[in-house]
């Protein structure tokens, strides 16, 4: 796939005008992605696939915004840093020369929590279930756990914390059942479900909606499709 064909008229515009007025503040390629940060309203973090070119940036617009078109840009015109030379060169530094490179990029870059040992595996779900708290005070809040789910926990939960937060979903009485928010939520929950292939993950999801068919009712929909079965 060409890199232009996943990018609209406007997105290359704006996106070769960031990478020509030097706004690509940097770019590294690693293993087979861009990494990188691009100035706009603030400085935004922005990662492309080299192999279908698709870009995730933390700019509002998310997916293959111009952030990411100049970052591909930067890259066309050899305008990058070869990370992979980059860590290779690292290995032949002696360990007190590494651990000073390391404490300044900590320190400069406040990557205190990333350093820190997780020792709670409810983490992840703890933060979702903090982040629907806020739902009755700002009701924006739910499109910051819909981000949440996308972009953190649906890729990184086990099993057991996908329950979890499928079950505080169907308890909240914020969540209405038939809200569009709602129902994409449990969707985006009920998918990642069912494409693990598991089938005592598919069991305990179907005893959730047995409690709560109201709200999990697309529990029984992807039943079908897989299956060509209602569930009981």
């Amino acid at each position: 796939m060409d890199y232009k064909d996943i990018y609209d008229d406007k997105i290359k515009e704006r996106g070769g005008q960031y990478y020509k007025n030097n706004l690509v503040n940097f770019c590294v390629k690693f293993e087979n992605k861009l990494y990188g940060k691009v100035v706009g309203g603030d400085l935004y973090r922005t990662t492309v696939d080299l192999k279908d070119y698709a870009g995730i940036c933390s700019c509002p617009y998310k997916y293959n915004c111009k952030h990411a078109y100049a970052l591909i840009e930067a890259y066309k015109n050899n305008n990058f840093i070869n990370g992979d030379e980059l860590f290779n060169n690292l290995k032949n530094k002696p360990k007190d020369e590494l651990i000073d490179i390391l404490k300044n990029i900590v320190v400069d870059g406040f990557f205190w929590g990333e350093l820190l040992e997780r020792n709670n595996k409810n983490n992840l779900v703890e933060k979702g279930k903090s982040i629907l708290k806020l739902i009755p005070i700002e009701n924006k809040n739910i499109y910051t756990f819909k981000s949440f789910l996308r972009n953190r926990f649906l890729k990184n939960a086990t099993n057991e914390e996908l329950l979890d937060l499928l079950e505080e979903i169907a308890n909240n009485e914020y969540l209405e059942a038939e809200n569009r928010d709602t129902i994409e939520i449990v969707e985006m929950m009920v998918l990642e479900i069912f494409e693990r292939n598991n089938e005592e993950l598919v069991k305990s999801a179907l005893k959730l909606y047995n409690k709560r068919k109201n709200k999990l009712w697309l529990v029984n929909e992807y039943y079908i499709d897989y299956f060509g079965i209602e569930c009981l």
